[in-house]
């Protein structure tokens, strides 16, 4: 390829991944950490499609310049161009890819999900894709300096946006998350920010806040290499640029009261520390001000529950930031150029400051800390459950969302828990045991390519590693999009070391016509066919994940319309965009008249074969009918997927009584009989079940199942339908008798 043409190549590919990074950054933002895939449809569509229009891009200049070099002799760069960031770098781009791979298999084996399966594959395309881009951002000075603007504003945003939804009247709706419970908040209020979810939150929270403690006590090396030649007027101005965000993640990271995120964030970072001894002392002057400044604010609005006017608060939240950065400027300051000791006073100072906001914390959080957690116990729970379910297929996983989508009927307990709060888990439902190996090796890989390029950025990649055992930060594509991030941002420093090391120009060496020169232009064509081939399967994922929001918009149009009719042709087009949603299905099936509604029911099984909302729309269907066979066959189906539904354990009970009385009006008393029996028999399993329910406790009852009054008139009504089919017989008995009796003895 001649120069111009690889200078064409990587402006278009430069430009294109850093506009590609920011997108995906905004996307984050504005929509609540990508956590709802509903949500991600319309952003998906617009994201495969530039993916493809920065692939194409590339590949017409390619080809351009590959029919130039037959006319001319091209120049082969040796120390220039694009280097190969080792096998560490590989393989973190080749996981994801792996991942989407096992997801599309999936598809073609009728997974426990459809529409969960086709999420993932979407949502790890976007991981896929977001991982190259920024690392082709990252092969430039520009792009790297990028990455890191995207970085801190993702962290100012998420951060700024939750503490001024406290502090400054933002109308951030669902920032804070109120409880009763002093088990899930000691102050009865927790903040989750743009993710409405506190634990997640103060994830993210710490994996920014050790990002610039360790930056800032490593002397952050690649902005030195950066400021290189400026004036030490501006590198001085650089600092509290530098310290400025540490007060608003320590504080949010506090407000959000999560126990995992904190015990996270100091076992990663005593494992840094332990590696990086050195950096101990730097650290606790960095930390210690703004760590202590948040503290206090803390214990400020945990009195108040997190309630406070707009203006005291804005007050109250420049004031102590204010306080923060200054007293951390000075102590940074003094104890780098003290020796002795003041030095030692210094630092001593900055030991009192963490131990005081240490104190202020944990005197709050004291007895969620150190009492018995029923999160805890619930989760343990959770665990033995998902265990159980992941056992049915061990090797290859039932798809994606498999607990989304099984979860009731695997439940030990009534506990209330759509997601199984661990990443791990979540991946040996969805993948087994071969997923979990590529995810396991994705984060060896990261950790030794982050551990080898960047140390700094370590401590907060291991919170993104460990908080996830517990909770299901994975969920969110943020989570994510902030570890690939800091991988490109490792990768990036690596390069800058290299080149600045490396001041020999690039090396011109004419191609000479031999084997080589062929193998070049063999290897040269095969590149081509390849982002070719990725160019037509992000068109692909982009007509899909258009699909899905067309399916997914229509379906919401129908649930706000009140006309039937209307209802029915628009879920109908939701359908036809979109077959595999279940929840269409059943809004669908109930308005339309008996077997139409049970043919559409039968027909969705195919894609949700264990969804608990088809079975029970089709038990529904059929006992509308006058089969209790079949009713009765449905029913059960819908309970074992759903046992601990006291609404739906009471709702059968009941149908089979409308059932059996609609059957005797008509003179059948056999299948009336047979509609009582089996009310009678399913109330005794809901009678029992509730009680073994009970003998265990209140504790994990979350769903509140137990066996109610309104149950023990539905068996009373049961038992006089049956009595009523029994007197029903004798009288026909009786009659028959009457009828034979005279003609008899007229005889």
């Amino acid at each position: 390829m001649s120069n111009k043409g690889m200078g064409r190549l990587q402006v278009v590919a430069a430009w294109g991944s850093g506009i590609l990074v920011i997108t995906a950054a905004a996307a984050a933002c504005l929509l609540r950490g990508m956590f709802f895939a509903r949500e991600m449809y319309g952003m998906l569509a617009v994201w495969f499609v530039l993916c493809a229009a920065v692939a194409g891009s590339s590949y017409i200049l390619c080809r351009h310049s590959q029919s130039q070099n037959r006319k001319t002799t091209s120049s082969i760069y040796i120390n220039g161009g694009y280097q190969s960031g080792g096998t560490a770098a590989k393989i973190v781009l080749s996981g994801p890819l792996l991942i989407v791979v096992l997801y599309a298999l999936h598809l073609l084996h009728s997974p426990l999900s459809v529409q969960g399966t086709v999420n993932e594959l979407l949502r790890w395309g976007l991981y896929a894709s977001f991982a190259f881009f920024a690392f082709l951002c990252a092969g430039t000075r520009w792009g790297s300096r990028l990455l890191t603007v995207v970085w801190h504003g993702l962290g100012i945003t998420f951060s700024l946006s939750a503490l001024l939804a406290v502090c400054g009247g933002l109308p951030l709706r669902f920032a804070v998350a109120h409880t009763a419970s002093p088990e899930i908040s000691a102050t009865g209020a927790r903040l989750g920010g743009l993710l409405q979810y506190p634990n997640a939150f103060g994830a993210v929270m710490a994996v920014f806040l050790l990002e610039r403690m360790f930056a800032l006590a490593s002397g952050d090396a690649a902005a030195r290499h950066h400021a290189r030649g400026e004036h030490r007027a501006f590198r001085a101005a650089r600092q509290p640029l530098r310290m400025l965000p540490l007060f608003p993640y320590a504080a949010a990271l506090l407000l959000s009261e999560s126990r995992g995120a904190l015990l996270a964030a100091a076992c990663a970072a005593a494992a840094a520390l332990l590696w990086k001894r050195r950096l101990a002392a730097p650290l606790l002057a960095a930390g210690a001000a703004p760590v202590a400044a948040a503290a206090l604010l803390y214990r400020q609005l945990a009195r108040t529950g997190l309630a406070v006017e707009p203006l005291p608060g804005l007050l109250l939240l420049a004031g102590f930031w204010a306080g923060a950065l200054l007293a951390g400027l000075w102590l940074c300051r003094r104890s780098r150029r003290a020796a002795g000791g003041i030095r030692a006073a210094l630092l001593l100072l900055a030991a009192a400051l963490w131990t005081a906001a240490g104190t202020a914390v944990l005197g709050q959080l004291r007895e969620r800390i150190s009492g018995p957690s029923s999160t805890v116990s619930a989760r343990g729970l959770m665990y033995r459950d998902a265990w159980k379910l992941a056992g049915e297929a061990p090797w290859l996983g039932q798809g994606g969302e498999t607990w989304h989508s099984a979860y009731l009927a695997a439940q030990s307990r009534p506990y209330v828990g759509s997601q199984v709060h661990s990443g791990y888990l979540d991946f040996l439902l969805n993948l087994g045991i071969a997923g979990v190996a590529v995810l396991l090796l994705l984060l060896l890989a990261a950790v030794w390519m982050t551990g080898r390029n960047a140390p700094r950025l370590l401590p907060p990649l291991l919170v993104i590693v460990l908080h996830a055992a517990a909770d299901f930060d994975w969920s969110y594509g943020l989570s994510w999009l902030l570890l690939f991030l800091l991988l490109a941002m490792a990768h990036a420093e690596s390069r800058q070391r290299v080149t600045a090391a490396s001041e020999t120009p690039p090396v011109r060496v004419q191609p000479a016509f031999n084997r080589r020169s062929h193998i070049r232009g063999f290897m040269g064509a095969k590149r081509a066919g390849v982002r070719l081939i990725l160019i037509c399967i992000c068109l692909a994922f982009s007509w899909l994940s258009f699909q899905m929001m067309m399916g997914e918009r229509l379906y919401s149009q129908a649930v706000r319309t009140a006309e039937p009719a209307a209802q029915i042709t628009l879920l109908r087009e939701s359908l036809a965009w979109n077959p595999c949603d279940p929840k269409a299905a059943v809004s669908l099936a109930r308005l339309l008249p008996g077997e139409q509604g049970i043919d559409l029911l039968r027909s969705s099984l195919i894609y949700a074969p264990e969804n608990p909302g088809l079975h029970w729309a089709l038990a529904g269907s059929y006992m509308t009918g006058d089969d209790p066979g079949k009713a009765l066959y449905w029913v059960r189906r819908s309970l074992q997927l759903d046992s601990f539904n006291a609404a739906k354990q009471a709702k059968a009970a009941e149908g089979m009584l409308e059932l059996g009385r609609r059957n005797l009006l008509k003179g059948d008393q056999q299948r009336a009989a047979a509609s009582a029996s089996a009310g009678l028999e399913l109330l005794r399993q809901y009678r029992l079940l509730a009680l073994q329910e009970r003998s265990k406790g209140r504790q994990h009852n979350d769903r509140r199942f137990e066996f109610n009054e309104s149950a023990d008139m539905l068996n009373m009504e049961l038992k006089e339908l049956l009595a009523a089919v029994y007197a029903s017989k004798q009288l026909s008995a009786a009659f028959v008798l009457t009828r034979l009796i005279p003609s008899s003895a007229g005889q």
